[in-house]
C-alpha cells in the first residue's frame, strides 16, 4: 500500500493513523535521546579536560552545519524516496552516537570526535525533517495537519524537559550511558521508519531530468520570492528569531546574576519549557479561533507588557514571565504556519520551499547570544528589559502588516517557476 493510497474518504483519528503513529513514537524516543546527547557532549568535553570555550565550539558548529545543509536537504527530500532518506539518516546517527559512546567509555571524548558527531547528526537531522514533513503531509488529512504539527511540537518540548533530568544523573554514574541510550533510540526510530508504507515516487518529466542541479536547488527560493505571504513572513521571523535568541540568552545570563544564581536560571528555563509544552497542546484550538495576525502579535504583545514591568523595576519575575509568554505562543505560530505551507506549497517543491523559508528565518539567529552579551555588559538588567520591550512591541505591530496567505492549491511543477 502506498502513502497516497492511505488517504481514505472517512477521516480516522490520528491515534489510529498507522503512518503518523509510527513516526510519532519513533521520533519521541529519538528526540529524548538527542536531547540527552545535547547536554552530554559539552559535559563530556569538560570532563576530558577541554576549556568551556572549546566546548562552546560545538554550539557554533551546530548552527553553521545546520544552515549550510538546509537547502540541499530540502532538495534531497523533493527528489528522493523520503522513507529511504529517513532510514539512512537514523542509521547514520546510530553509528555516529555509538562510536562516541565507545570513545567516552574507553578514552574520553576528543574534540574532533565531538565535531564529527555534530556534522553527521545535524546533517542527518536536516535531511530527516523535510522528508518527515512530506510523509506527514501525505499521510494526514488536511483538516488534521494542524493537530499533527502540534503533537510533533509537544513531543519535542516534552523531550527537552525530561531528557536533561535523566542525562545529568547518568553522566555522573556512567559518562557513556546517555550516548548509548541515544544510539538505542535511533535504532527504534529506524525500525519505525522501516515499517512505514512504501511510497512510489512520481515519475519525472523529461524537462525535469534535463534541468541542471543549481536551478533545481533554486526552485524553492524562486517560489519563496514570488509568494508574497511567504516572503514577508520569512522576513518577519528572521527578526523575531534573532530577538528571541537574544532574549533567551539574556534570560539565562541576567537571571544568573540575580539572587539564587544558576538555580534561578535553571528554574526560569524550566518554566519556559513547560510553557512551550502547554502551547503545543493548545495550538490546535487556538489556531481555529484566532486570525493569523492575532496569533503572530499575541506573544510579542504579552511579552512587551511584562518586559515594561521589569523595566519599571518589577525585577526578574516579569522578565521570566515575558519569555514564557513567547514560549507559550511559539508552538501555536509554528502549527499555523506549518499548516498553511502544507496546504499551499506544491508537493513537488515542498521540501525546498520549507528549507529556504527556514534558512531565511534563522539566518540572523546566531547573532542573538552575542547581542545579549553586549547589552548586559553595557547596560543594567532593567534597561536591557526595556530594549527588549520596545523590540517586542515593534514585532507586534509588524505582525499586522503580513499579507494574507494564498488559497490552497494542488500540485504544480516547481521547476517551471521563474
Amino acid at each position: 500500500m502506498t502513502l497516497a493510497a492511505g488517504r481514505v474518504a472517512t477521516t480516522v483519528p490520528l491515534r489510529r493513523n498507522r503512518q503518523f503513529r509510527l513516526l510519532w513514537i519513533g521520533q519521541a524516543l529519538s528526540d529524548f535521546g538527542s536531547s540527552m546527547t545535547s547536554l552530554a557532549v559539552p559535559l563530556a568535553l569538560l570532563a576530558a579536560g577541554y576549556s568551556p570555550s572549546a566546548a562552546g565550539i560545538i554550539g557554533t558548529a551546530m548552527l553553521i552545519v545546520g544552515l549550510a545543509v538546509r537547502v540541499p536537504a530540502g532538495y534531497l527530500a523533493d527528489r528522493w524516496d523520503q522513507r529511504r532518506l529517513m532510514l539512512g539518516c537514523d542509521l547514520a546517527r546510530l553509528v555516529a552516537v555509538a562510536a562516541v559512546a565507545f570513545c567516552v567509555f574507553v578514552w574520553g571524548l576528543p574534540l574532533l570526535v565531538a565535531l564529527g558527531l555534530v556534522v553527521v547528526s545535524i546533517t542527518a537531522q536536516e535531511i530527516f525533517q523535510p522528508s518527515q514533513s512530506k510523509i506527514v503531509r501525505r499521510a494526514v488529512p488536511g483538516e488534521q495537519l494542524g493537530t499533527a504539527v502540534s503533537l510533533n511540537q509537544a513531543r519535542a518540548y516534552g523531550a527537552s524537559i525530561a531528557a536533561p533530568a535523566v542525562a545529568g544523573p547518568l553522566m555522573a554514574l556512567w559518562p557513556w550511558a546517555p550516548f548509548t541510550v541515544d544510539a538505542f533510540t535511533f535504532g527504534v526510530s529506524a525500525l519505525c521508519v522501516a515499517m512505514l508504507a512504501r511510497n512510489r515516487l512520481v515519475a519525472r518529466t523529461a524537462e525535469v531530468r534535463r534541468e541542471r542541479f543549481l536551478p533545481q536547488i533554486a526552485a524553492g527560493w524562486r517560489y519563496l520570492v514570488k509568494d508574497r505571504f511567504l516572503r514577508w513572513s520569512s522576513g518577519y521571523f528572521a527578526l523575531a528569531n534573532v530577538i528571541f535568541s537574544a532574549f533567551g540568552y539574556a534570560l539565562i545570563l541576567g537571571t544568573a546574576r540575580q539572587a539564587g544564581g544558576a538555580a534561578a536560571a535553571g528554574v526560569a528555563v524550566s518554566f519556559a519549557g513547560i510553557a512551550g509544552l502547554t502551547g503545543s497542546l493548545i495550538a490546535p484550538y487556538a489556531k481555529r479561533r484566532l486570525p493569523l495576525s492575532v496569533v503572530l502579535a499575541a506573544g510579542p504583545t504579552m511579552s512587551a507588557v511584562l518586559l515594561a514591568i521589569a523595566w519599571a523595576g518589577g525585577g526578574v519575575i516579569p522578565f521570566v514571565a515575558a519569555f514564557s509568554a513567547l514560549c507559550l505562543l511559539t508552538p501555536v505560530i509554528g502549527a499555523v504556519l506549518a499548516t498553511i505551507m502544507a496546504k499551499v506549497v506544491p508537493e513537488d517543491i515542498y521540501g525546498r520551499v520549507t528549507a529556504s523559508s527556514s534558512f531565511l528565518a534563522q539566518i540572523l539567529q546566531p547573532c542573538g547570544p552575542l547581542a545579549a552579551g553586549i547589552l548586559l555588559s553595557q547596560l543594567s538588567f532593567g534597561t536591557t528589559a526595556g530594549l527588549f520591550a520596545l523590540a517586542q512591541g515593534a514585532l507586534a505591530v509588524l505582525a499586522f502588516t503580513i499579507p494574507t496567505p494564498a488559497e490552497p492549491i494542488g500540485t504544480s511543477s516547481g521547476e517551471g517557476l521563474g
